[in-house]
């Protein structure tokens, strides 16, 4: 059939791991999920995708504010009314059931996370606080991090410190996942040396299809895998083949050779971070293009139940198992 790979993707839990509107939400304010945007998101765009779960991130520019906490939780605010203007179209979740009470109501479900060790400042309690504000995965650092854990542009001499293997056994005694996508080598090193739980990158590539520092080596990604966990498929240019120009076949790729890698596509997830480039693969212009990875997967010999998990099973097996 022509169209099945259309049945396949509005049959599907369609989850995005990561997408920063709070980032164009802050620079534009007049960006509004309610309303038609000149971003990446916004509802009638995610609807038309097909999203039924959207992690929308918070971040701070490490160097734009001398209390990182304090503004992580000024943007939380700002992101909740946000989802209020949408009239229930859009419901927060903090939970499995949550997300699965709310797509099958025909609602977007929400989750929260949040992008960069510096929003926890060096208090652990800071954690439980976000938690309670509806965190449910911590990407460890920006691209530069924290004095506790190396970001992907630090030398790789940077590792994970003693308090940052107490933030590690505070995420795990909550139930918040732990990502891993912007960390260096040596700080993803420590993490997986320190615990045995199931980790998640939520936005990176392959590094033996384009080797630049944010994206993940094969050693990392068979370990990954073998916990359990996922990597969602990062659309940026720049990660899939360090130019400014790309297309749908390059993420295919990423997610070929990881499955390859692997044996199977069950670490495999979508980590589109729209929103948060500029520039995007033909074809994956924003949130309502989501359907046309869904047909490249098809047209790659994909199975329906391998498509099926790629579009969210897996992120949603991952996000019950840690996140309950």
């Amino acid at each position: 059939m022509e169209n099945q790979y259309k049945i396949i993707h509005q049959s599907s839990i369609v989850v995005d791991l990561h997408n920063d509107y709070m980032e164009e939400r802050v620079n534009h304010p007049e960006h509004r999920l309610f309303a038609n945007s000149k971003h990446h998101t916004d509802l009638a765009r995610l609807k038309e995708g097909g999203v039924n779960v959207q992690f929308f991130v918070i971040w701070t520019r490490p160097d734009d504010h001398e209390n990182h906490f304090t503004r992580a939780v000024e943007l939380i605010d700002i992101l909740n009314h946000d989802i209020d203007e949408c009239n229930g179209e859009i419901k927060l979740a903090g939970s499995y059931s949550d997300i699965l009470s709310t797509v099958a109501n025909g609602k977007i479900a929400a989750v929260l996370c949040l992008e960069g060790g510096q929003l926890i400042g060096d208090n652990v309690d800071n954690i439980n606080k976000l938690y309670t504000h509806g965190m449910r995965y911590l990407t460890l650092a920006w691209n530069y991090g924290t004095e506790w854990c190396g970001g992907a542009n630090d030398d790789d001499s940077k590792g994970l410190t003693q308090f940052g293997k107490q933030v590690i056994n505070r995420l795990n005694e909550l139930g918040v996942m732990i990502d891993v996508s912007h960390v260096n080598k040596k700080s993803l090193d420590d993490v997986l040396a320190h615990t045995e739980q199931t980790i998640i990158a939520t936005h990176s590539g392959a590094y033996a299809v384009n080797p630049v520092k944010r994206n993940l080596r094969d050693e990392h990604i068979k370990e990954i895998a073998r916990r359990g966990g996922i990597i969602g498929s990062v659309f940026y240019p720049y990660f899939l083949n360090n130019t400014d120009k790309a297309t749908i076949n390059d993420v295919m790729n990423h997610i070929n050779y990881i499955r390859n890698l692997t044996g199977s596509v069950d670490c495999i997830a979508l980590g589109s971070d729209f929103d948060g480039i500029e520039i995007t693969p033909d074809g994956l212009e924003n949130v309502s293009k989501f359907p046309n990875l869904t047909k490249a997967l098809f047209d790659s010999g994909y199975k329906p139940d391998e498509i099926t998990k790629i579009l969210g099973q897996n992120a949603l097996r991952v996000f019950k198992n840690i996140c309950g």
